[in-house]
């Protein structure tokens, strides 16, 4: 993994850590904020979505493209569902943790599946990387044992972080898909871009049929309320995804992006402290460790 592509992750998860603590304190929003956080990103990059397409024909997209942008899109709003329900019932210092630390063995799992080859260095990372995030949940070993994360805002970090799973990895094969489509026409860096805002696109779009489906239309007018603080943490999201992708096109295993991506887990639990008051347990900072720990070898 590059340094260029390890400054801009490390830089995303910042963003990310930063946008998670506003979603937390808007917590009594439901999902009425994460809609207006899909909606402003997918505003703002229409322009530019429709200078690319402009470029390219637009049968140059495979089907295969768009069942994928959209099998993305739905785990997108399943992270969004399970980050929404858990903030409810639980501090960031406790949810976002769990909810990023479980990615990691599931896109270690979903990369070898795939026949991408993780060493055994890298496992002891990932693994590393897992134990120290859970045990930011508790506040003394004693508190070890499997009951203690038996909590509806563990299960809810716990979708979550399958919402993380599957978008992630069928990220990283859109965005070769993409590449062999209009690789010719546009660099790297456009084609992050565009999927960037087409995939907000397809967020906006599983929201909105949910909203219907479920009879919760009143989320769409109960966003307007959230539309200032909603279109920064909007912004910050697609700014930490987009770095996010576009260090994707500087590996070759996915599984280096989404580990290193866990150091946000550090920015998280600083910020909870600080600007949210939540207390600090020194089993927390051994978590922490392990994390760093987990970072160093993993990405050796």
């Amino acid at each position: 993994m590059t340094v260029i592509a390890s400054i801009l992750v490390i830089f995303s998860a910042f963003l990310h850590a930063g946008w998670n603590l506003i979603g937390k304190s808007n917590q009594g929003s439901g999902f009425a904020f994460f809609f207006t956080c899909s909606v402003a990103p997918a505003i703002l990059l229409t322009p530019y979505l429709y200078w690319f397409f402009s470029q390219i024909e637009f049968v140059s997209l495979s089907s295969y493209f768009w069942l994928l942008l959209s099998v993305s899109g739905f785990f997108q709003v399943i992270y969004l569902y399970g980050l929404s329900l858990a903030y409810q019932t639980s501090d960031i210092g406790v949810v976002y943790p769990m909810a990023r630390a479980l990615p990691v063995l599931m896109v270690g799992v979903g990369t070898a599946v795939l026949g991408q080859s993780v060493s055994f260095e890298q496992w002891m990372g990932f693994g590393l990387i897992t134990v120290g995030c859970l045990l930011t949940p508790i506040t003394h070993l004693t508190q070890l044992r499997m009951k203690a994360y038996f909590k509806r805002s563990l299960l809810w970090a716990f979708v979550a972080a399958i919402g993380t799973t599957g978008y992630s990895i069928i990220d990283k094969t859109a965005l070769h898909e993409l590449n062999d489509n209009v690789g010719e026409i546009h660099s790297a860096v456009y084609i992050a871009i565009f999927y960037l805002g087409i995939q907000f696109w397809a967020i906006v779009l599983w929201l909105s049929v949910w909203f219907f489906v479920s009879g919760r239309r009143h989320e769409f007018s109960h966003a307007w309320r959230f539309k200032k603080k909603g279109t920064i943490a909007g912004v910050m999201m697609a700014s930490t995804y987009g770095l996010v992708l576009f260090a994707m096109t500087m590996v070759d295993n996915v599984s280096y992006v989404v580990a290193l991506r866990q150091v946000s887990i550090v920015f998280g639990l600083v910020m909870g402290i600080i600007f949210l008051h939540e207390k600090w347990y020194p089993i927390r900072g051994a978590g922490v460790v392990a994390v760093l720990l987990g970072l160093l070898i993993s990405l050796d």
